[in-house]
């Protein structure tokens, strides 16, 4: 009967074990480790990508949200014109960070609907205003204009603008008065 001492093998294995053969097992052991702890990072780094966009979309839509929910306090003239820069100047600035790649594309696309709603402030704009905005926008907000244009955005029948940008002459002769 053979017997296996385990302790006899390890006693003497430094004395048959070349120091070759030993730096090629700390160095595969050593490749493991580091293999393993590079899929523990990036695996960490996925997580909080999908984190950061996720609390970034939810600041963008909070932020479209806001604004669109200020036209109930609408009264003047100016403030129909302050609601309409400030909601081209949000898009504008999503659109800039979309077409410079800081943001995934995703969160642009699903923001689609709200650049299709600047689309109506535009056309309020040439409407009410009486001059030809669509020029003065294509200066004061390129990149918005770019984006719609990359993704196809067209206007959408159904989003509304306040009923008091609607009445935008009554409110003229209104404040005249």
């Amino acid at each position: 009967m053979v017997s296996f001492n385990l302790a006899s093998v390890f006693l003497q294995a430094p004395q048959s074990i070349d120091l070759s053969v030993i730096a090629i097992i700390v160095s595969s052991l050593t490749a493991i480790i580091l293999a393993f702890m590079v899929l523990i990072t990036w695996r960490n780094i996925k997580e909080n990508t999908k984190a950061t966009y996720s609390q970034l979309l939810r600041g963008f839509h909070e932020d479209l949200t806001t604004r669109l929910n200020k036209n109930s306090v609408l009264k003047t003239r100016e403030d129909c014109q302050r609601y309409a820069n400030d909601y081209l100047n949000t898009v504008d600035e999503i659109a800039f960070l979309n077409i410079n790649g800081k943001i995934p594309q995703g969160i642009a696309k699903y923001l689609g609907r709200f650049f299709a709603y600047g689309l109506n402030i535009i056309d309020w704009y040439d409407d009410m205003i009486q001059e030809d905005f669509l020029e003065t926008a294509k200066k004061n907000w390129p990149n918005y204009f770019r984006y719609c244009e990359k993704y196809s955005i067209r206007l959408n029948p159904e989003d509304k603008l306040p009923k008091i940008m609607l009445d935008y002459n009554q409110l003229r002769d209104n404040e005249s008065q």
